[in-house]
């Protein structure tokens, strides 16, 4: 996939080329915050003139509303997969659509002592990739950048 995170980016932190691949839109529009020190949120859809829902969503909670209990539970009610090694505590898993095909997938990152979370959402992922690997790089390249006390 290359640097999620090379120029020129939107949000402040994701490069253009790695939503193209991922997303598979050429033109898209973003929304969210503009500065990776004050991260909150990014959102990616086809550009404001059509009613494209989002295909992309990157969230930044400082305050886990969850227990890391719970997290491991939403985990196995999401039929999720550990993040690999070096990719810190989290999960990853599949978004099907109908008739139980992949269309997307999603992974969280949380901070090891359960305090913050990064969720990585994309609801459509571009023809003939690996959904699940790409929310799983995007993960394991934000995360020192957005949870940097765990990297």
């Amino acid at each position: 996939m290359g640097a999620v995170t090379a120029s020129p980016g939107e949000c402040g932190i994701l490069s253009q080329q790695a939503i193209t691949r991922v997303t598979g839109l050429t033109e898209f529009s973003t929304s969210g915050t503009k500065s990776p020190t004050r991260f909150k949120y990014c959102v990616v859809s086809k550009p404001a003139d059509t009613k494209e829902p989002v295909r992309l969503e990157i969230e930044l909670h400082p305050d886990l509303a969850f227990s890391l209990d719970g997290l491991e539970r939403r985990k196995v009610a999401d039929k999720g997969a550990a993040l690999p090694a070096g990719a810190g505590p989290g999960y990853s898993a599949i978004i099907r659509g109908e008739g139980g095909q992949p269309r997307g997938a999603f992974a969280s990152a949380w901070t090891s002592h359960g305090t913050k979370l990064l969720s990585i959402t994309l609801y459509q992922g571009a023809p003939g990739r690996d959904h699940q690997a790409d929310v799983i790089e995007f993960a394991r390249q934000l995360r020192p950048l957005l949870l940097p006390s765990e990297s």
